[in-house]
């Protein structure tokens, strides 16, 4: 059944690749293979300066073996090369974790439903992405220590799974910046270890304890062989800047379930830590005190921030379930058919996903979101450089059109002046944004996806006699500066005539929507309708009298008037 299973999960994760940071992953692995070094300054983005800080080198250095890797299994093979190899990799972190319960003597049934939690918490992070090595690097660091502890009790002198530790965290500190959490299990492992010893329960000989402290401590140095070691402390600094709290994944866990409307996100994993502190207390006999630490710490890093949430739920599952299995030993023969029948469920609700998003049906790229057509007229028409690009466009546009054109942004957000700017024009107050950066040509959302909504960017643009549109499809536009371009000119109108159309269906569904009667009162504007403008407007400021962009509409037709 386990094998079953498996095959399921390894299905589930065989959807497209979206927009996500993989696009740039592959980007800096393709230079990195170009080159034959790791880059020293954006080869990217024309609008980060050449000094890198230490955030920005985090980024651009600190995943060069998983971005080989990823370059080469789409070199290889394409795009599905990718899906594969995502598959591949969350079927090995489930693996391990699987493997880690057995270890542990944790019921079977109780094992394989704790591991068909994993897909429904892994919200957003099941893509792919150098994180998915921490992930691994988690579980097994924790199943190799674990294992080795039991060894070294046992009377093996040399455990294998020890040895083994100094590759696995060398292989990881190059593959993921995250191998600072191996650090973490390392050294609570040890700390508790020499507890044990202290006090004298289930304690390791003294040659074992040194040949223990050995091994992890040339683990600890291996992982420092990689090319950020030189700036350790303020790489581990960096991925606490202010400049991350922007980011949503790096905000708390309620926030960001919130922000997404995720209820089920939190509420799941605020069940876990609850079931798993009152298992370690009601089986505070049996419980480690390192495991006793490394779930109190775990779990303030996971609420602390949704980018810590999966390490917090991978910890907790391989700490808990031992002491659940112990529990439930004498009522396993009787609730065995419960079991299957919880099982089952949670395999069929696997399984309706695995079918309705599988990369099969849909293909190895998620075409609804990737502006895949708008990269190819690009690469065959050639609009004048630099480019003004949508933010979550940039990764995608970075390995499509490089080496012919840079972005202006892309989702590594490595400035934060540049993000501010970014977020002026996307507003509408692109004239001082595109002369300051010498902007010639724009490729935007036609409609932002998902919230379905016309960016202010988008529909400004086309209202501006500066600017030509030269390309459109339903994702995408492509505008070009008159003066700059010798493309064919589409017609604005009938794509005014459109935005207009979806701006009063919005309306009528929505009529307290104060984006929509703001834009839709600046195309009334645009067209002369000043007294339908000035309704929109007003009707915007009643809904939020804090609107500061309906005022200076207002504002502006008052002095016109006069």
């Amino acid at each position: 059944m386990a094998g079953a299973i498996f095959a399921i999960l390894f299905l589930f994760h065989i959807y497209p690749i979206g927009l996500g940071d993989v696009y740039w992953h592959l980007n800096t692995g393709r230079w990195i293979w170009e080159h034959g070094a790791l880059p020293g300054s954006d080869p990217f983005t024309y609008t980060i300066g050449d000094t890198l800080d230490a955030r920005q080198r985090l980024i651009l250095q600190g995943y060069w073996l998983a971005q080989l890797l990823f370059f080469a299994a789409h070199a290889a093979f394409g795009p599905w090369g990718l899906v594969v190899l995502k598959a591949a990799l969350f079927v090995t972190l489930y693996g391990l974790v699987w493997r880690t319960m057995l270890k542990a003597r944790v019921e079977p049934l109780l094992g394989l439903l704790a591991i068909l939690t994993l897909p429904w918490l892994l919200y957003r992070y099941d893509e792919l992405r150098p994180q998915i090595f921490s992930f691994i690097g988690v579980v097994l660091v924790y199943m190799n220590i674990s294992s080795a502890l039991a060894r070294l009790r046992g009377g093996v002198a040399h455990p294998g799974a020890l040895i083994a530790l100094p590759f696995i965290m060398l292989l990881w500190a190059n593959l993921h910046p995250g191998f600072i959490l191996g650090w973490v299990i390392i050294i609570v492992m040890l700390a508790g270890a020499a507890f044990d010893r202290w006090r004298g329960t289930n304690a390791l000989e003294r040659p074992a304890l040194r040949r223990l402290f050995i091994w992890c401590g040339e683990a600890l140095l291996a992982s420092l062989a990689n090319p950020l070691a030189d700036a350790f402390i303020s790489n581990m600094g960096a991925l606490q800047s202010p400049f991350t709290r922007e980011i949503d994944e790096f905000l708390p866990l309620a926030d960001y379930a919130r922000m997404y409307q995720q209820p089920f996100l939190f509420y799941g994993v605020l069940a876990i830590a609850l079931v798993t502190l009152g298992v370690l207390i009601w089986r505070r006999q049996h419980t480690d005190p390192a495991h006793a630490f490394l779930f109190i710490g775990f779990t303030a890093a996971g609420f602390y921030s949704f980018r810590y949430m999966i390490f917090f739920v991978l910890i907790a599952l391989i700490i808990v379930m031992p002491h659940v299995s112990a529990l439930a030993e004498r009522h396993i023969a009787r609730a065995r058919s419960l079991l299957f029948a919880l099982l089952l469920a949670a395999l069929s609700g696997v399984g309706y996903l695995t079918f309705q998003h599988g990369a099969w049906k849909l293909g190895a790229v998620e075409t609804t979101y990737v502006p895949e057509r708008a990269a190819e007229w690009i690469l065959t028409r050639h609009p004048p450089a630099p480019l003004f690009n949508a933010y979550e466009y940039g990764g995608y546009l970075g390995w499509r059109l490089a080496p012919d054109y840079r972005m202006f942004i892309d989702p590594r957000c490595l400035d934060h002046d540049v993000q501010d700017a970014y977020q002026t024009a996307r507003g509408g107050h692109y004239r001082a944004v595109f002369e300051k950066y010498g902007v010639n040509s724009v490729v935007f959302y036609l409609f932002t996806p998902l919230l379905n909504s016309i960016p202010e960017v988008t529909l400004y643009l086309l209202m501006d006699q500066q600017w030509d549109v030269v390309y459109v499809d339903r994702l995408s536009v492509v505008l070009v500066r008159r003066d700059r371009n010798i493309l064919p000119v589409i017609d604005k109108a009938p794509l005014l005539d459109h935005l207009q159309q979806v701006l009063e269906r919005t309306l009528a569904a929505t009529p307290e929507d104060t984006q929509a009667h703001v834009q839709y009162g600046r195309v009334l504007l645009y067209r002369g309708n000043v007294a339908g403008a000035q309704q929109h407007f007003s009707t915007a400021l009643q809904i939020n009298p804090q609107l500061r962009a309906a005022r200076l509409y207002l504002e502006a037709i008052t002095r016109q008037q006069k």
